[in-house]
């Protein structure tokens, strides 16, 4: 991705590049060790001219998770949505999964940025997480039936932001080990997501959720997959 120096490039191509060649090196170390030298040695400019893209490090690597977050959610966004709330989810843990595959390096450095300390990038990686959980709670609607501000719950939000997390670690995992057939990872991920509904369908009580948790458990007897066995 280094280009030849002597080479102009419009504005908003200098930043793409920079960006794609941030997203290569973060995705394989940690953000604090990534060289603004290194980015503008591959870049084929200066560390200065790097600086007036970017006025700071934090604002690089912030534009950097935020591409990655943003391909992420469009991957995300299932095409058909005519087949059924389960049908709906499979799509968009595929396209999770996909990205995580095809764009390991940049899907691992939002992993990895995320224990970091930068306020900055905590800040944009919370935006992205809570995209996400908004989502989900679409979800959890679509699934049981109800309208969204009926399932809007504290113990909700909790129940997919552990989740979230799960499916980061999970993916990450299975990027770095492989083994396991993709199509059962997917499985196992939205095993774990219906029987997080069902929980807390059940631990609320209230009439909403008691149809979220009847609906994840009929969806989880429903459906059928490759085991999560190593291959």
């Amino acid at each position: 991705m280094s280009a030849p120096k002597g080479i102009r490039l419009h504005r908003d191509e200098r930043r793409e590049q920079l960006v794609a060649l941030g997203l290569e090196l973060l995705g394989s170390s940690p953000h604090g060790q990534v060289s603004i030298g290194e980015i503008a040695r591959r870049a084929g400019i200066s560390k200065g001219l790097l600086y007036h893209y970017f006025p700071t490090k934090s604002d690089f690597v912030v534009a950097v998770l935020r591409r990655s977050m943003d391909e992420l959610d469009r991957r995300m966004r299932p095409a058909d949505l005519g087949g059924g709330p389960v049908a709906i989810l499979d799509q968009s843990l595929d396209g999770f999964l996909g990205y995580a595959h095809e764009h390991a390096q940049g899907f691992l450095a939002v992993v990895r940025a995320r224990g970091g300390a930068d306020a900055a990038i905590r800040a944009v990686l919370l935006e992205g997480r809570r995209r996400r959980v908004a989502t989900m709670v679409d979800f959890a609607a679509a699934l049981a039936g109800r309208p969204r501000e009926q399932l809007a719950s504290p113990g909700l939000d909790l129940a997919i932001e552990g989740w979230l997390s799960f499916c980061e670690g999970v993916a990450a995992r299975w990027l770095a080990e492989g083994g396991a057939d993709r199509e059962a990872v997917a499985r196992l991920l939205r095993d774990v997501l219906l029987a997080a509904y069902a929980s807390v369908g059940v631990a609320d009580g209230r009439e909403a959720f008691a149809a979220l948790a009847e609906a994840a458990r009929s969806a989880a007897g429903g459906v059928s997959g490759p085991a999560l066995t190593n291959t």
